[in-house]
């Protein structure tokens, strides 16, 4: 069952502002070596959109870097952070929903709606630590490979 996005968002100087709208294809926590080294941490939240159009820069445009010439990142050349990225010959971006604009007005409530929060994690076989939630884990993608416990251990 696929599920629609439309959410604004940012970058983390501001300079850079974004929509993303189009149709959820997965929404997980990514454990993929490119998602972990361009982010210097152990995993990323991702939500992946199709088409490859969902992202639509609002602001800033001419502050925008593309990277990559396999997966591509598009970033903000003024503090770095990351707008989308995505396999080239793809039809789909990923985005990230630290990106977005959810603060409640006047706090500091950054909680993701419970349609934001991820559903699985994504390539676990590259997980640095065994992770004890109880969320699918893959050992790629779904359809692409095997189902894992908790410990990387193939089920049945």
């Amino acid at each position: 069952m696929s599920t629609s996005i439309k959410q604004s968002g940012s970058c983390h100087c501001g300079e850079v502002q974004f929509e993303v709208e189009g149709t959820v294809l997965f929404n997980g926590i990514c454990h993929c070596r490119n998602c972990t080294r361009n982010r210097g941490c152990a995993s990323v939240h991702v939500i992946r959109v199709a088409p490859k159009t969902c992202v639509t820069i609002t602001k800033g445009e001419s502050l925008i870097t593309v990277h990559g010439e396999v997966v591509s990142r598009v970033f903000c050349s003024k503090c770095g952070c990351v707008i989308h990225q995505g396999p080239v010959a793809n039809d789909m971006r990923a985005v990230l929903p630290t990106t977005f604009h959810i603060e409640k007005e006047n706090s500091t409530d950054c909680l993701l709606p419970e349609h934001y929060k991820p559903k699985m994690h994504l390539n676990y076989e590259n997980r640095q630590w065994d992770s004890t939630d109880d969320l699918p884990k893959w050992k790629v993608f779904p359809g692409m490979g095997p189902q894992l416990d908790n410990h990387g251990n193939q089920l049945a």
